[in-house]
C-alpha cells in the first residue's frame, strides 16, 4: 500500500442528511411510557420490571439463597457474568429490533445493505450466558441443601 492510500480525510457537512434529521426530531422515548411490545421470549422478570444486570443480579442471588448458596464467591461470580451477558443481550435484541436484521455499509464505491453485524455476535453471548446457568445448576447439585427442583427453577433464566 502507498503512504498516499493510507491518508485519512473527513469532511465537515453543513447540515444533517435527511435520515438523520428525522431521527434527531423523534423525542427520546421515557422508560415505562408509551405501547409495550410484546415478546415471545421468557425472561427473568415480571411485565412491569425493568431488565437491567443489577435486577437480574439481585434475583439471582435471592436464588442462591433459596439453595443457600449466595454466599459462595464462584456463585456471585457466576450470577454477575449472568447478569451482564443477559443485559448485552437484550440490548442487542433491542438494537437489532430498532435497526432491522440488515444494515447499509457504505464503501468508497457506493452503498450495500449487509447482515446486521449483531447478529453474530448474539449466539455467542447467548451460550455465554446459558452456561453459566450450567454452571450454576451443577453449584447447586452439588452444594445447595434443596435439590429437587432446582433445574426447573433455574429453567426461568434461560435465555433463547
Amino acid at each position: 500500500m502507498k503512504k498516499a492510500d493510507a491518508r485519512i480525510s473527513a469532511d465537515i457537512a453543513e447540515e444533517l442528511p435527511e435520515i438523520t434529521r428525522e431521527k434527531a426530531k423523534k423525542p427520546a422515548r421515557k422508560a415505562g411510557t408509551g405501547t409495550k411490545k410484546k415478546s415471545g421470549r421468557a425472561k427473568a422478570r415480571s411485565g412491569s420490571e425493568k431488565l437491567t444486570p443489577a435486577a437480574l443480579y439481585r434475583k439471582m442471588i435471592a436464588f442462591g439463597k433459596i439453595y443457600q448458596v449466595e454466599k459462595e464467591q464462584d456463585f456471585i461470580e457466576a450470577a454477575r457474568i449472568y447478569a451482564e451477558e443477559a443485559g448485552l443481550i437484550d440490548q442487542m435484541r433491542d438494537k437489532i429490533a430498532e435497526d432491522g436484521l440488515t444494515v447499509e455499509k457504505t464503501y468508497k464505491t457506493g452503498s450495500v445493505e449487509v447482515a446486521h453485524p449483531l447478529l453474530s455476535e448474539l449466539p455467542r453471548h447467548v451460550e455465554s450466558a446459558n452456561k453459566c446457568l450450567a454452571t450454576i445448576g451443577n453449584m447447586i447439585g452439588e452444594r445447595g441443601t434443596k435439590k429437587e427442583r432446582a433445574a426447573r427453577d433455574l429453567d426461568a433464566f434461560r435465555l433463547h
